[in-house]
């Protein structure tokens, strides 16, 4: 049992059998963490979710820890989670300004019937709460349960970022909120997480950041860091407007991440020289469902220098692509200088949507068009494989 100021902690009715029965003194026995849920029912994002018929209660457990939360939480995990191949599948939600992370793994648990489990890591010696790490478990249709974890830490300065990066490094993906955050804010988050990431613990091999509309720099920022060889980063902008989003959004990525689970060593930045690498930074990209046609198109001429069809001619994508760039360049004309040039211009039309997105290449204007099919693409999924090839054309 684990003890309290008020007495040993009774078994909660909420709670899960093997939690009661793993439930012992010490961060490393509290196997809140890893105990496996029986009887997944099928469950693919969120908009297939269905509240269950009674809403789970939550499994609260308290840790009293003495010296650093960080180091006994990373003991916990070395036992645990130190081959990530074969741990059970991990995403963790950084979200700093905690606007969204709390909320997501709340409704994860109402939709599912799974209970929100809370473990409150507190200090031995003042029971000071330092953090309070959130898990429920998500079924799924096909593949095996997702674990999703947020950490509201209370402890501040060094503390806080390791107990934060413990979480993050034993993860199979870590999904980092960026939302509304000052620019010196999510600058000290991005110098963190790179020491972070080039340390001797760190074994998550996917970092994606979810972006506000319109912060191409701050993406460019985060593109151009030297991770590490084994890290795979992507940053998508996406407007947060709701629960569902975020997560359709970062379980898009996770499938993506799926079909491309071993990160390759990042290429220096550089240009492409001909059409067979273009070709090759938009296999992924291709092969993406609801995708129909995509190219790279040169900005000044609006010309294809090298496309990707599967389901539509090129001829199709080639007059997409001159008009989207004619489209540009009217805005752009409108506008007089007084506006930065879109990154992205979307159309929609009956049955499809034709997206540009612009791609950094300094004296080489470019940009990546593609044709969607507008009932069948995911457009979360699909600007996550937008984010992979810009990196390779970049």
């Amino acid at each position: 049992m684990l003890t309290s100021l008020f007495g040993d902690l009774q078994p909660r009715r909420g709670a899960l059998r093997s939690d009661r029965d793993n439930a012992a003194t010490g961060f490393a026995n509290t196997m809140v963490f890893e105990d496996a849920a029986q009887g997944f029912a099928a469950t693919q994002v969120m908009d297939e979710l269905r509240p269950a018929r009674v809403r789970p209660q939550p499994v609260v457990e308290d840790v009293f820890v003495s010296g650093s939360p960080a180091a006994a939480m990373r003991a916990h995990f070395a036992n645990t989670r130190s081959d990530l191949e074969r741990a059970s599948s991990m995403i963790t939600l950084l979200d700093p300004s905690r606007l969204w992370a709390p909320a997501v793994v709340k409704t994860l648990s109402d939709a599912s019937g799974q209970p929100v489990e809370k473990l409150h890591v507190r200090e031995h010696g003042t029971l000071r709460t330092l953090a309070v790490v959130e898990r429920t478990m998500l079924p799924r249709r096909q593949n095996g349960p997702l674990k999703v974890y947020h950490a509201d830490i209370r402890a501040s300065g060094a503390e806080h970022d390791e107990i934060a990066t413990v979480l993050a490094e034993h993860s199979h993906m870590t999904t980092v909120i960026v939302g509304a955050l000052q620019p010196h804010a999510a600058e000290t988050l991005l110098r963190a997480l790179l020491v972070a990431t080039q340390g001797p613990n760190w074994r998550c091999p996917w970092l994606m950041f979810l972006l506000p509309p319109g912060s191409d720099l701050l993406r460019e920022r985060i593109l151009s860091q030297p991770w590490p060889a084994h890290v795979r980063t992507a940053a998508v902008a996406v407007s947060l407007t709701g629960t569902s989003t975020v997560w359709n959004t970062v379980l898009a990525a996770w499938d993506a991440a799926q079909q491309d689970p071993q990160p390759q060593p990042a290429a220096p930045a550089r240009a492409p020289q001909d059409s067979a690498s273009l070709g090759r930074a938009l296999a992924g990209l291709a092969r993406t469902e609801g995708v129909l046609a995509c190219g790279v198109v040169d900005l000044d001429r609006g010309e294809l220098l090298a496309s990707d069809s599967h389901q539509s001619d090129d001829a199709g994508l080639a007059r997409a692509a001159r008009a989207l760039v004619a489209a540009r360049t009217a805005h752009l004309q409108a506008a007089g200088g007084a506006e930065a040039p879109p990154e992205e211009l979307l159309v929609t039309v009956p049955g499809r949507i034709q997206l540009l997105r612009c791609v950094d290449q300094g004296s080489r204007p470019m940009a990546v068009a593609l044709v969607l099919d507008r009932q069948n693409a995911n457009l979360a999924l699909v600007r996550f494989k937008l984010a992979e090839a810009e990196r390779q054309l970049g």
